[in-house]
């Protein structure tokens, strides 16, 4: 059905042109929905299971009493550490050759200690600091070894307490007796702690989507400006110029082009999100929508100033692919650069990628909506980007003399 409208039923005109080409490109539409897919599930399979600390405790183990093997079995129970027991000459070559950076060494008078209620020492051979992973392990064996000494010495009281009463118990079977307690509190321990996460998300693919869309929807955008390139090399745009489509027109059509193709990118990777992984609400997903609409409305314009300034098909994909390197490494698409200060801090802040990135991650990670002042500050600059695209498209076209 045509409109009142001559020009915007040219301009839809040429808008419908693009888009089928686009939905008729297998190559076009892999890299716009099938690549980010794969990437994302890629991440969530990587990063998914890693909620929890999860590492390997190298221990050499001298002890040849009870409580050593005891310290081994408590530390192989801790989630997310797996014990693996080494000798001793075996431990000191591998930290020398760098193989290992820490690793715990119980010596043989480890149990004697623990019985006598003197303080059992746990020994570190280790490169450097041990790195993170084993600083943490390192944690956990100092509380263990501090648990044990306290199950001792509760025990020795206890059997002490006993003998004054006149009802001596056998020392094994107070031992006994005081584990099986100190275990039930651990079992059901009196004090809890329950992790309750405020205002944000920690699924991956709520971490990572944003980034990766922002990233496809300019790479493709931006490959879209190769199109008008090439009209203009065959010199389609020449014989555009005879006809009563005009300059504006065509950009129009060209940019709503764009941002169906935008669009499409935007609703199926945010819908498949949510209907996978739960990570919107009804409201949440509203707002990704709109947000999504200013955003490729903005990059749209920007593929304009591609297709403008390129003489070839071959540079406007060149400009296109290195644009969208650059922006997306400056612009945070994989780590947060919110809060870079100095060079970085104005470099990121002069991407498209920044502002939008920043806005998908408060709606998502933050439960911000449209209200919010910081969206409404990163829509004006993604609004003003887009004013900014078409004012220099018009010019270099009309520089260039393409159409009228």
């Amino acid at each position: 059905m045509r409109g009142d409208d001559p020009a915007v039923d040219r301009a839809a005109a040429v808008a419908g042109k693009e888009l089928k080409l686009f939905f008729r490109d297998a190559q076009m539409l892999f890299f716009s929905l099938a690549l980010p897919l794969v990437l994302i599930l890629l991440m969530v399979a990587t990063f998914g299971g890693q909620t929890r600390f999860n590492t390997t405790a190298y221990v050499v183990n001298l002890d040849e009493g009870p409580d050593g093997a005891e310290f081994v079995a408590r530390l192989e129970a801790v989630p997310g550490i797996t014990v693996k027991l080494l000798d001793e000459a075996t431990a000191r070559r591998r930290v020398q050759d760098a193989e290992l950076v820490n690793v715990l060494i119980l010596g043989r008078d480890f149990t004697a200690e623990l019985e006598s209620g003197g303080a059992p020492v746990v020994r570190v051979l280790q490169r450097g600091l041990g790195g993170t992973e084993g600083q943490i392990v390192n944690s956990y064996a100092v509380g263990l070894a501090r648990a044990l000494a306290g199950e001792r010495l509760v025990a020795r009281q206890v059997a002490r307490a006993l003998e004054a009463a006149g009802r001596p118990v056998d020392r094994a079977a107070v031992d006994a007796k005081v584990a099986e307690l100190f275990a039930e509190a651990e079992a059901d321990p009196p004090v809890a702690v329950r992790e309750e996460p405020v205002g944000g998300r920690s699924e991956p693919v709520a971490i990572y989507l944003p980034g990766l869309v922002t990233m496809f929807t300019l790479f493709t955008i931006s490959l879209t400006s190769v199109s008008l390139v090439g009209e203009r090399k065959k010199g389609t745009l020449e014989r555009l110029a005879t006809t009563r489509l005009t300059r504006v027109e065509l950009l129009a059509g060209n940019w709503l082009a764009a941002l169906g193709r935008g669009l499409v990118q935007v609703v199926f990777l945010f819908g498949l999100a949510w209907a996978a992984f739960r990570v919107f609400t009804p409201g949440s997903f509203a707002c990704i929508l709109v947000f999504g609409t200013v955003t490729v409305a903005s990059v749209a314009a920007i593929g304009l100033v591609i297709a403008a300034l390129s003489r070839t098909p071959e540079q406007a994909n060149w400009v296109a692919v290195f644009f969208t390197m650059v922006m997306t490494t400056l612009g945070g698409s994989f780590f947060d650069t919110a809060g870079a200060r100095g060079v970085l801090g104005v470099l990121t802040r002069l991407t498209y990628n920044f502002w939008a990135n920043d806005g998908f991650r408060r709606i998502i990670l933050r439960s911000e909506t449209l209200s919010s002042p910081a969206l409404v500050r990163d829509m004006a600059v993604l609004g003003a980007v887009g004013v900014a695209g078409w004012v220099l498209a018009l010019a270099f076209f009309r520089l260039r003399g393409d159409s009228r």
